[in-house]
């Protein structure tokens, strides 16, 4: 029997309190009987794609046994415990992040109470791998670095959520209700108007919501609320009490404690965050472009 004894290749990243998007910790494991995380609640969201091996995670009082070609994923607030297996030891490659795009894509995509993802496509493999690949290169600065793992996580929670969405059906009902209060974010909505639109109580409406979408139908409604005034502090000029109103708020004041709730930063400093990393970006793209050209010889 080999010898097989734990090592880690992982890349640390510096604290950005309050960004839409931060990687914490990012690399890959080579397990052994010995490796264990426990978290009594965690800061971040944890997913890990298992390349080989066995182990168990324990969360919120159940147990899962992720193996070869399985990705996990353990939400920011969670009581969780995760280890390998001492006589088919993990390996894995793993994203430790945070944010308010986190959470909102985990929304998005209805992902949010689902842990385990048995045998993804290869094209989330392939991601995993990508990100891998650039935390090993020590020449690429963290920016250019998370910036990327960005819309490489957001594509591995696309793929993960059409495979839900695959296997899941939506009730009509509550597709109805869903589609109502995307299109309702300017006004306020009550949950006995809701109940009506489906001739139903309100109580049906709150349990079988919750059971398809993972949450309630205030919470949902809160989250399109914040994602459409997200959406208005980056791409526009308007004023905060301007975009209060928009999404059914007449109190500014109101608005902004909402919205600090729900992103754990006030309205204008995600838009000073916002535009500082629209800047990086366009600062990293006329880099590439650079690159590229010299390569070309143009």
């Amino acid at each position: 029997m080999r010898n097989i004894i734990l090592k880690e290749d992982i890349r640390y990243f510096l604290r950005d309190e309050g960004a839409p998007f931060e990687i914490i910790i990012s690399g890959r494991s080579w397990c052994d009987g010995s490796y264990r995380i426990f978290r009594e609640c965690s800061e971040f969201w944890v997913i890990e794609y298992i390349s080989s091996g066995m182990g168990s995670i324990e969360i919120n009082g159940k147990v899962y046994y992720p193996q070869k070609g399985d990705v996990y994923l353990l939400p920011s607030g969670s009581r969780h415990c995760y280890y390998s297996d001492a006589k088919e030891p993990w390996i894995k490659t793993f994203v430790n992040f945070r944010g308010a795009v986190a959470d909102g894509l985990a929304s998005a995509y209805h992902l949010k109470g689902i842990v385990l993802f048995p045998g993804v496509e290869q094209a989330v493999a392939e991601r995993f791998f990508q990100i891998y690949a650039m935390m090993q290169n020590r020449n690429l600065e963290d920016a250019y670095v998370i910036f990327k793992t960005e819309i490489l996580i957001h594509e591995i929670f696309h793929i993960l959520g059409q495979k839900i969405k695959s296997s899941i059906g939506i009730s009509d009902e509550m597709k109805k209700i869903k589609d109502y209060l995307e299109t309702h974010v300017s006004v306020s909505v009550t949950i006995d108007e809701l109940s009506a639109l489906i001739y139903r109580s309100p109580d049906y409406l709150i349990r079988h919501f919750r059971e398809e979408f993972g949450m309630t139908p205030y919470k949902y409604f809160i989250e399109k609320k914040m994602e459409a005034a997200k959406t208005m502090l980056r791409d526009t000029s308007l004023s905060v009490k301007e975009i209060g109103e928009l999404v059914g708020y007449e109190d500014a004041h109101y608005f902004s404690n909402v919205f600090r709730k729900e992103s754990g930063i006030p309205p204008l400093q995600y838009r000073k965050h916002q535009r500082g990393i629209q800047e990086k970006r366009s600062r990293i793209k006329e880099e590439d472009g650079y690159v590229r050209q010299n390569k070309t010889g143009n």
